[in-house]
């Protein structure tokens, strides 16, 4: 994967929120750009360039006013404008005040009193103040105004900007990715459910154009998939009927045969049919719905002790009691077919294990046959597929048994998967479904996210 591929979120939701934050992003930082350089720059300018004219007015006219008069004109000035005069320096504050508009009025007092002029700050009674020495008549005048005064927080501003911006993209995200992941989610649990071979509901065929076209082709394919699956199991069934007449007819010819036939001959006969009548019978039952069962409380133990009674070359220790709900005939037929390959295709023993330990148990059937090797772990999987190309059964069986188990462990939430054995050999494991309680808290949680 490739380190864009690991940036790029992996929701709908993920990708939504993404695409708007750099969409509004961009347009609201552009849209910034654009009104500080147009309006707010302009506009502290001048008003930079008045507060500064006000400035030096308010300090040459007190110094032209008589001593008796001065008093009253810094009142004045303090009450209607806000502006304070001062023969000595205030106290500055040594804390760096990061206020941009102060470069405008420094630059506006540079540009009236032609030589540079830095301001300084200082609290007093808690709000800040910004003073600036001004030359009058050789003497320093010390001229300030509160920050106040001026009444912008642009930082203020720039925060609640920011807040109700994020709020907007994550309402927005929601409401979009909603619309599209809910119905995808149940076109994603609908296909989940075909492919396990259930038949799930027809999906309503409602929002965008391009959902309900998408939900209108799976609810076509899926009822083409349930007349396909009706139609291969009527042509079976009728197979199998068609073809136990014949056979019935030829197992009574063989019992009617001379008493002079060969006896070897007619066994080898008799062998042919029962082999005959069991594949027919096997087709038969892939033919069926593999579907899922009844799920009822099971002792593991004791059912794969029953499996493995009477069978040759099995090793089976049972170990504590372990109960688990399953459906209990689906998981004999899956271990037993199991069972049955591993003895066909090894001479040696066959281990059977259960490890209970964890809310999924495991059953695992391990063997020291020829192993399966990992280019054809799949196609193991399919019907009627066989290592073996000699289509002899006794040493290659239908290329039925595999497949009935996988499809019966994905109808009932198990998952089967083979490899190889350290050693030699083959080991499969089937791992058991889920509790219901957990299935349900994962459904919650799958509504809560959509």
């Amino acid at each position: 994967m490739s380190r864009l591929g690991r940036l790029v979120p992996a929701t709908l939701f993920g990708r939504a929120l993404l695409t708007l934050i750099l969409t509004f992003g961009s347009f609201a930082l552009v849209t910034s750009i654009a009104i500080v350089a147009y309006t707010l720059i302009p506009v502290a300018q001048r008003s930079a360039s008045d507060l500064a004219s006000i400035m030096v007015l308010a300090a040459r006219t007190l110094d032209q006013l008589p001593p008796a008069l001065r008093e009253e004109y810094r009142s004045g000035l303090a009450s209607e404008y806000r502006i304070r005069l001062a023969e000595e320096r205030p106290l500055a504050n040594a804390a760096r005040y990061f206020f941009p508009y102060l470069s405008q009025v420094e630059r506006a007092l540079s540009e009236r009193l032609a030589h540079p002029v830095e301001m300084v700050t200082s609290l007093a009674n808690g709000e800040r103040w910004f003073w600036a020495a001004i030359d009058v008549g050789g003497e320093v005048l010390w001229v300030g105004f509160p920050r106040g005064r001026l009444g912008t927080q642009p930082l203020r501003g720039l925060t609640i900007i920011f807040v109700v911006a994020v709020g907007l993209i994550l309402i927005a995200t929601l409401i979009l990715a909603g619309r599209v992941s809910r119905p995808l989610k149940r076109l994603a649990k609908a296909a989940e459910d075909v492919a396990l071979g259930f038949s799930p509901n027809q999906l309503p065929e409602t929002g965008p154009l391009e959902l309900v076209n998408l939900a209108r082709q799976f609810n076509e394919t899926s009822r083409q998939v349930r007349e396909l699956l009706a139609n291969r199991t009527m042509l079976l069934t009728g197979i199998s009927h068609d073809l136990r007449t014949p056979l019935t007819r030829l197992r009574l010819a063989v019992a009617m045969l001379p008493e002079a036939t060969p006896p070897d001959l007619v066994a080898r006969l008799e062998r042919d049919i029962d082999e005959m009548n069991a594949l027919i019978t096997q087709a038969v039952e892939f033919g069926k719905n593999l579907g899922a069962g009844r799920r009822e409380d099971v002792e593991l133990g004791a059912l794969l002790e029953h499996l493995v009674a009477g069978r040759p070359r099995v090793i089976w220790e049972r170990g504590p009691v372990r109960h688990h709900r399953v459906d209990a005939l689906a998981l004999r037929r899956i271990v037993g077919n199991l069972l049955e390959n591993a003895l066909r295709y090894s001479h040696e023993a066959v281990e059977v294990h259960l490890d209970g330990q964890s809310s999924r148990p495991l059953i695992f059937v391990l063997d020291r046959g020829p192993g399966i090797p990992e280019a054809e772990r799949e196609a193991v999987l399919r019907p009627f597929y066989r290592l073996e190309a000699s289509r002899n059964r006794r040493t290659g069986g239908t290329g039925l048994g595999l497949a009935v188990a996988h499809q019966l462990a994905l109808a009932n939430q198990m998952e089967l998967r083979i490899g190889l054995r350290p050693g030699g050999g083959t080991i499969a494991s089937v791992r058991l479904p889920a509790s219901e309680r957990e299935e349900d808290a994962g459904h919650a949680g799958l509504v809560v996210d959509g």
